[in-house]
């Protein structure tokens, strides 16, 4: 076999997750599969940098194709303020930085979106406080099934809101046509106990 033809066939096996090389004493091909770290590394990376003020972020989140992680690296200038990671369902598709309630401290939003045919969307926040990370709790976000909602989320922060778009689904339509038209849901940040929650408006 050429040199050429050597070289198209290990790229293939590459492909695949098979790796192999020739043996100089006997000139046969020997075969090794790649391991998993190699084979999700191809896969697509979720990555974003934020600035508020002295504040920057980082979120990353590899699509693995089964249980899916969000880390985030908080900055004050150069100092490193926490890294964490979470849970997520579904993979993260946006992020914001924001300062929703106006006490000069950021936010940030994470947008995901789950697997199959709905794309529901969920919202993951925090405020960085300079004592602490504070978790946004999201009370009634899943909405009833009799206002049309069968998901299709897009999700952002417009001035002091985080608005929430989906399309309304009538009776009798089919996943991916729905007749009712759009509707918006409009967010705002509120302190809740000793946390913060994203409360909708009437």
């Amino acid at each position: 076999m050429s040199g050429k033809a050597w070289y198209g066939l290990l790229t293939g096996l590459l492909i695949t997750g098979v790796s192999g090389y020739i043996s100089p004493s006997t000139g046969n091909l020997r075969l090794f599969q790649q391991p998993a770290e190699f084979l999700l590394s191809s896969r697509p990376v979720f990555s974003k940098s934020l600035r508020y003020n002295i504040y920057s972020f980082t979120l990353t989140s590899p699509d693995t194709g089964k249980a899916h992680v969000l880390t985030v690296r908080a900055y004050r200038g150069q100092l490193l303020l926490t890294t964490f990671q979470t849970r997520v369902e579904g993979p993260i598709v946006g992020a914001d930085v924001a300062d929703l309630d106006g006490n000069r401290f950021p936010e940030v939003y994470a947008y995901s979106q789950s697997t199959g045919s709905g794309s529901f969307g969920r919202v993951y926040a925090w405020q960085f406080l300079p004592e602490r990370k504070a978790d946004i709790a999201l009370p009634n976000w899943r909405l009833p099934d009799d206002v049309g909602y069968m998901g299709h989320d897009s999700l952002w922060v417009e001035q002091d809101i985080l608005c929430r778009r989906y399309p309304v689904y009538r009776s009798g339509d089919v996943n991916a046509e729905p007749t009712g038209g759009n509707t918006m849901k409009r967010y705002r940040l509120r302190q809740a106990g000793t946390g913060y929650a994203l409360v909708a408006e009437p």
